[in-house]
């Protein structure tokens, strides 16, 4: 789609069964497992501390580039040269201005990394879409400056002055549009003008992505949404019903939601944590008809969150892109702990960036001070293998569309070598859309704050809005 000369995406009561599963952490009898705005205003001088960043992150592009937040915190690499105009230096106008700041998550406290900020005077950014959607990348306009911001969130963009421009946010589908009189030389920005935000207000020039999340218990994703910024919490962490930008289904559905096409395509993410399907009728197994509806959504650019006793969503739905340990039986016992290591240099990077204050957030919690490890707690599954799936593109060229690894660490208590090192969350794309997969669970205990694998997450929710720069290759065959 377009997007006003820019596309940037990063990525709802049946009878229970009679027999529960066993899986998904909380107390369920089975012990503790084993280790091993359109705003108008003046500019704030409140927030957005001034970085020693350099000039390579912040330029006025000549090349009317694609944008896509594959690269992390740097533009340049996320721009390609290719368009359908040629940019002059002709064309360029001369900055006599410096927006700097941070980008936050809607909660204010958590910095986000590759976020794109630029500056326009057009008066329309077309919006985020209401409901599932191809996220392109088309070109910026060669007079539009913009930067990504880095590790830590912060950013330094060089501008023109001017009145009744536009700053603009973005990561995914987290979009801000602000209405903006930018003075020349140097000014700070506040948060207030440049964090994502919380709710979809298009009347405020605010957009998040549409999520469904099933409302388990354990593996409470919920929670680690209203943490973000999504809704409110109380003092142990818990989400305050009513207060969500998101919406609940019952997990007592049966999986009806997930039947219904229609419905799930009026959302961007779709969550079905653990504990979602451990009491549906036929589980382990999956409909066919059923799968053929995820199916059909991830290739029309939804995208698929499920985690540790949900495998079966991932394996039965897309069963040549990874091989499960036990795949027969979606939980392994017990559950494990493990010391991962980060493979993913983008979210290392972040995860280092931030401050100490949420590298620990007490309580128990593991903390972020072992990085590139990290300590992962509730794992109730494990992946032996990942596979590189090869699809032709447009052009004739073999694309690798399979799972990418961003943690991995061994699972003790997989049946063949335990102390192997295999991938615990993962991304994969299907047609247009991504599918995301973790082998633990998250939030399943109260807590204040957001512990590691939380963060990880995140940081995956985020990612998965990552747009394509050619039209994305066709889906693999099922096989």
């Amino acid at each position: 789609m377009s997007r006003s000369n820019l596309t940037i995406s990063l990525l709802a009561a049946v009878a229970l069964a009679a027999s529960p599963l066993a899986g998904c952490g909380g107390d369920d009898g089975r012990g503790a497992g084993t280790t091993d705005t359109g705003i108008s205003g003046t500019l704030s001088d409140d927030g957005g501390d001034e970085a020693d960043q350099g000039d390579d992150n912040a330029d006025t592009n000549d090349d009317g580039p694609l944008l896509d937040m594959d690269g992390g915190g740097n533009a340049e690499a996320s721009a390609d040269d290719g368009g359908d105009d040629e940019c002059g230096p002709q064309e360029l106008p001369t900055p006599d201005a410096t927006l700097t700041g941070t980008v936050y998550a809607p909660n204010l406290e958590l910095p986000i990394s590759g976020a794109l900020v630029y500056v326009t005077d057009d008066d329309l950014v077309e919006p985020v879409p209401d409901g599932v959607y191809c996220a392109e990348c088309v070109e910026l306009g060669c007079e539009t400056p913009f930067t990504l911001t880095n590790a830590d969130g912060s950013f330094e963009l060089n501008t023109v002055s001017g009145p009744g421009q536009k700053l603009v946010v973005q990561k995914g589908q987290f979009l801000r549009v602000v209405d903006f009189d930018v003075p020349p030389g140097n000014t700070p920005v506040g948060p207030n003008f440049t964090n994502l935000p919380g709710q979809w207000n298009p009347a405020q020039g605010m957009y998040i992505p549409r999520i469904a999340v099933y409302q388990t218990n354990p593996d409470k994703v919920y929670n680690v949404l209203a943490k973000f910024g999504m809704g409110s919490v109380d003092a142990n962490g818990n989400l305050i019903q009513g207060t969500e930008n998101f919406d609940l289904i019952s997990d007592t559905d049966q999986g009806a939601f997930l039947d219904n096409l229609d419905l799930m395509s009026q959302y961007h993410i779709i969550f079905v944590p653990c504990a979602a399907t451990k009491y549906w009728s036929g589980a382990p197994s999956v409909p066919a008809a059923r799968a053929q509806n995820i199916r059909a959504y991830v290739e029309a650019g939804g995208k698929l969150y499920a985690t540790d006793h949900s495998n079966e969503y991932i394996e039965e739905t897309f069963p040549t892109y990874q091989e499960f340990n036990s795949p027969a039986m979606p939980d392994i016992q017990p559950a494990y702990t493990s010391i991962a290591i980060v493979v993913d240099a983008e979210l290392l990077a972040w995860l280092e960036a931030l401050p100490n204050a949420l590298k620990d957030i007490g309580g128990g919690q593991p903390t972020l001070f072992m990085l590139p490890a990290i300590e992962t707690v509730l794992n109730y599954s494990g992946i032996d293998q990942i596979n590189e799936i090869l699809v032709e593109d447009a052009e004739g060229e073999l694309v690798n569309v399979g799972p990418k690894s961003f943690v991995e660490g061994p699972c003790s208590s997989c049946d063949v070598n335990p102390q192997q090192q295999r991938p615990m969350a993962i991304t994969g794309q299907y047609g247009c859309g991504r599918m995301m997969y973790s082998t633990f669970e998250n939030s399943s205990t109260s807590h204040a704050g957001l512990n590691p694998q939380e963060l990880v997450l995140l940081y995956m929710i985020l990612e998965i809005g990552v747009c394509f720069g050619e039209p994305p290759p066709p889906p693999p065959p099922i096989e």
